[in-house]
């Protein structure tokens, strides 16, 4: 896919991708690249091109796993498979402090700040405290 998409080749991240692909199944899932572009065409939606520049400015989270692109589709509008708008400031605040990988897994785990919930199963319920707790981890990790 795109450089932009954080490598994660430890193997030690091989937990870490199964911890995820359980966190992320409530919402939607992970899904390869190939996989996102194959629900734009049968929906009628964007093309690899956009699925790229939402990457590129990080409209967008993925990471790469075991040599493949991987997306949240949490973060995708479900009528039109275009990027959530209300994700940009969480992102922002998030992508200040962490790499890709770092923000997907951020969003999968357990999150002081939301009364133990994962951010990823919060956002539905209450967006601004999602978007509290990425300020609150940006600013006790920058200062």
């Amino acid at each position: 896919m795109h450089s932009s998409c954080q490598q994660a080749p430890d193997r030690a991240r091989d937990h870490q991708f199964i911890a995820m692909l359980d966190a992320y199944r409530s919402s939607g899932g992970l899904a390869r690249a190939q996989e996102i572009l194959a629900m734009f065409k049968r929906c009628g939606g964007p093309g690899v091109s956009a699925l790229a520049r939402w990457v590129v400015s990080r409209e967008l989270i993925c990471f790469e796993w075991q040599a493949q692109t991987w997306l949240p589709v949490f973060q995708f509008n479900r009528r039109d498979l275009t990027p959530d708008l209300r994700l940009r400031p969480v992102f922002a605040e998030l992508t200040q402090i962490y790499d890709s990988w770092e923000v997907a897994t951020w969003f999968s785990l357990p999150n002081p700040w939301l009364a133990q919930r994962a951010p990823v199963d919060t956002l539905r319920r209450d967006h601004d405290a999602v978007l509290e707790a990425a300020r609150a981890e940006r600013f006790a990790l920058s200062g």
